[in-house]
């Protein structure tokens, strides 16, 4: 944002002396009032020119949210149920020792310190955009946004859609899980830290490589959550057995981070 600011700031000096020069120019009949004006013109093309590519390469790219997979309508009934270490019986991966590590190996290093940052890596394609997609929805995101590297996208699309595999029951083919707290930046980490003190990784947290999120609800039409809960507690045991994710227990959450 600074090299664009002094960008402009030069532009418009240099566009101010110009109009002076060829005003002086033109009062002396030195160059015609036509001639100076077409040269402005041109000038202030010019600048758009160089202005509006810096700006497009510094907006960060917005997400189209897609609401196609949650298929339950507001208006019909479904119930709500929470995904917890007590709800789903899955095995924890050491955070400290696995988790971390396994961050920083997937992402190459690619640590998200801030906005500026985040907005370069989705600038160079280390991190894509996350939409909703089969089996999971996103639920609003205040602290994070939706953006995952190459790799970790493509493991919750296959954990959405395999989810999905693994319903039985016609009436709870439209169950989805919510997805929340995806990639952070070390700013957004600290703040929440700030608010929920005894919910957070102070330090380094793998949603601050772009390879981790958490899987905080499921949402079913059927009469209960039975068969969805049994189905998403099945493909997070099978994928974590592949070694495609690793798992841990979070006071309201599971905490999902790719590896593999």
């Amino acid at each position: 944002m600074k090299l664009i600011l002094l960008t402009f700031l030069m532009l418009a000096f240099l566009g101010f002396g110009l109009t002076i020069f060829l005003g002086i120019w033109s009062f002396k009949k030195r160059i015609s009032w036509i001639k100076s004006f077409i040269f402005i013109a041109l000038y202030g093309i010019a600048c758009i020119g160089i202005l509006v590519p810096m700006i497009e390469r510094r907006a960060p790219k917005l997400i189209k949210r897609i609401p196609i997979v949650r298929s339950i309508k507001k208006s019909e009934s479904k119930r709500s149920c929470d995904c917890t270490w007590s709800s789903l019986l899955l095995k924890k991966d050491d955070y400290p020792t696995k988790h971390k590590p396994a961050a920083q190996r997937i992402s190459n290093q690619m640590y998200i310190r801030n906005e500026a940052l985040r907005n370069k890596c989705i600038n160079k394609g280390r991190l894509v955009p996350v939409e909703e997609m089969e089996g999971f929805g996103i639920s609003d995101l205040d602290y994070s946004t939706a953006h995952l590297t190459p790799l970790a996208k493509k493991r919750l699309y296959e954990l959405g859609k395999r989810f999905r595999a693994g319903i039985q029951n016609p009436d709870e083919k439209k169950s989805y899980f919510m997805v929340s707290s995806i990639t952070r930046s070390q700013v957004q980490q600290t703040q929440i830290c700030e608010r929920y003190p005894n919910a957070c990784t102070k330090d380094h947290s793998p949603h601050s490589y772009g390879v981790a999120f958490d899987i905080y609800r499921l949402h079913s039409r059927y009469k209960n959550c039975n068969e969805g809960m049994k189905a998403l507690e099945k493909v997070l045991q099978e994928m974590q057995k592949e070694g495609k994710i690793l798992l841990c227990a979070e006071s309201k959450c599971i905490h999902v981070t790719v590896c593999g």
